[in-house]
């Protein structure tokens, strides 16, 4: 009594410390409710306004939350029986009979839930009501208490989702029965309550799937859960598992299904089966099932792949070859038009995956021809992703190098456009003349202007020393366009090395390497090509490459022209008849006045 009494004298004297706060903004008041400190408390409420019952901290917690997180019982009572609001939600949207039930303290849960003022279905973050937050955790003692107290065992939350796939996802089996028998309490069947599905079309068996808790999943089947129900995007509770390469829970569902349709070969909104579904993560053991119970090998889906074309892209070997030996259709191809050996020269490693007697087996060969909807065949795929070996195992097919593409291609054009300096260099180890290096695409584009195009500088050398030569392309650019226009300097380096007479060719619009350059605003290309001597001519246009620079605003490169020693070269070539392409000096007047300062 003597330590009370100097503690209310206390708090008489410093009745302005009730409401300050710390580095939490929590008062007194909270730490008190957290530590229990019951005499304490009871002097704070006595000697302030009602306010500091629901005062907040920080992160939205009242002394109510605090008290709750501690699980002290008794500040929990002390706090409601003196007006404390058990349904503030704190920052994360918690009340504290969301954390009492989340954090196990069902005693806390029993005073909430007989406090007239507590909304037992108050709804938390997503929605989530304590029922919900009951079966999350599986705390079937709490769920009790909440659905005696008037909790709504059917109440979703934000994303469609009730208790009941709470449960089934948490594998709380406890609740879940407390749930089906309240259900049927209310006029639900276990069946009908069994099947309730989310905003998503899920079923609490796709949900008791995703956790992969097999006791729950036969739990569900057991009180009539729908093992064909499609969700949203069409697809069944068996998908889902065969996506998990879940083999024991196929197996259970397959062996409890009792509907008319067959449902191995069931597909979802792609129109892939459960054995497409297993090629995606290379569940061998799953796919080995499913082909044992008769599932088709050659089923398409939505974008035109069987199960081997998808396995083949995503890189499932071991399926790719189970597949294989169990006769699945290598002439299918996808909506692309790609079999499944383009497919396979397309992944890291490429054909050594496969076992090598499939290559050997006549049909198998007889793939490398194939033509997808571009023309292109399995060479030319290996050519563009560089994997020697590939190329290797296809040219000993006799596959041709020669082959074309729809916009003319060949593989040494591929493998130059891509960088691809080993396959260029076992490409043209088969060639029996020059044909194929100086040989154009559609676009009239040899091998070397790809690879200039692209400042692959090493397959350019290359190239020009086995016998590339100079073309025009059907712009009239050459390798050196290319180059400057992509400002690799590099390379153009060393066709410049190669041909220093090839810098003053024209394209149909009359543009020079260096009109290119200038244009696209490369300084160091331009600076080359002027050190190289060359020479500044008008285009079509009558503008010089200074004019392209100036008019497109390439600050950099007209720096560099101004410090450049053919600086006045570059200034006095102009047409006194042009009035588009004036005098530089005022031209960079218009438009480019601060390179006066330069």
């Amino acid at each position: 009594d003597g330590s009370a009494c100097r503690l209310r004298s206390f708090i008489k004297k410093n009745r302005s410390g009730l409401t300050k706060v710390d580095e939490l903004n929590a008062t007194p008041l909270h730490h008190a409710a957290e530590g229990g400190q019951i005499e304490l408390m009871q002097l704070i409420i006595d000697d302030s306004s009602c306010e500091v019952l629901n005062v907040m901290d920080s992160s939205g917690n009242t002394p109510l939350h605090w008290a709750t997180k501690k699980n002290q019982v008794e500040s929990v009572s002390l706090l409601l029986s003196r007006g404390a609001n058990p349904n503030i939600l704190n920052s994360n949207m918690m009340a504290p009979l969301h954390m009492a039930v989340q954090s196990l303290h069902n005693e806390i849960v029993k005073i909430l839930v007989q406090h007239s003022s507590t909304d037992v279905n108050l709804e938390g973050e997503a929605g989530n009501t304590p029922i919900i937050v009951a079966c999350y955790k599986d705390n079937p003692e709490a769920l009790t208490l909440l659905v005696e107290n008037g909790g709504k065992i059917c109440k979703p939350n934000k994303t469609g989702c009730m208790p009941i796939h709470a449960a089934a996802f948490s594998g709380a089996k406890t609740c879940m029965e407390i749930l089906l028998k309240k259900g049927e309490e209310l006029g639900h069947s276990a069946k009908t309550h069994i099947n309730f599905t989310n905003n998503g079309k899920c079923s609490p068996l796709h949900l008791a799937v995703q956790s992969g808790d097999l006791e729950m999943i036969k739990m569900c089947i057991e009180f009539g859960a729908q093992i064909d129900l499609k969700q949203n995007e069409k697809c069944t509770a068996l998908h889902f598992a065969a996506t998990q390469g879940a083999t024991e829970i196929v197996k259970l569902m397959m062996s409890s299904y009792a509907g008319e349709e067959s449902i191995i070969d069931a597909v979802d909104g792609n129109k892939e089966t459960l054995l497409h579904r297993t090629a995606l993560f290379d569940h061998y053991e799953l796919a080995e099932y499913l082909i044992s119970m008769g599932a088709d090998i050659d089923s398409v889906d939505i974008e035109g792949r069987s199960p081997l074309l998808l396995a083949t892209s995503c890189a499932s070997w071991k399926i790719v070859n189970l597949l294989l030996s169990k006769g699945a259709n290598v002439s299918l191809k996808d909506h692309l038009g790609r079999n499944f050996l383009h497919l396979t020269v397309l992944q890291p490693g490429g054909l050594q995956h496969l076992n090598e007697k499939f290559l050997q087996m006549e049909h198998i060969k007889n793939l490398v021809v194939d033509e997808d909807n571009e023309g292109c065949t399995p060479l030319h795929y290996a050519c563009r992703q560089g994997v020697a070996l590939s190329v290797n195992n296809l040219l000993s097919l006799n596959v041709s190098i020669y082959s074309k593409s729809r916009d003319k291609k060949s593989p040494l054009h591929f493998a130059a456009s891509y960088g691809r300096i080993n396959t260029c260099q076992r490409l043209i180890r088969d060639m029996k003349d020059t044909r194929l290096l100086n040989e154009g695409d559609k676009k009239g584009m040899t091998p070397l202007h790809l690879a200039a195009q692209n400042g692959h500088e090493k397959v350019v050398q290359f190239l020009l020393k086995r016998g590339a030569l100079f073309l025009c392309d059907y712009k009239g650019w050459t390798a050196l366009h290319h180059a400057a226009f992509g400002g690799y300097t590099r390379t153009m380096q060393i066709i410049l090395d190669t041909n220093v007479k090839c810098t003053d060719r024209v394209d149909e619009e009359g543009n020079t390497a260096l009109h290119l350059a200038a244009r696209e605003g490369h300084a160091k290309a331009v600076r080359l090509l002027l050190d190289y001597g060359a020479k500044i001519l008008f285009n079509k246009a009558v503008a010089s490459f200074f004019h392209e620079a100036i008019h497109n605003r390439r600050k950099d490169v007209v720096s560099a022209v101004i410090l450049h020693k053919r600086w006045e070269e570059a200034v006095v070539t102009f047409s006194h008849y042009s009035s588009a392409n004036k005098c530089p000096l005022l031209e960079m007047v218009e438009y480019l006045p601060d390179s006066f300062k330069v």
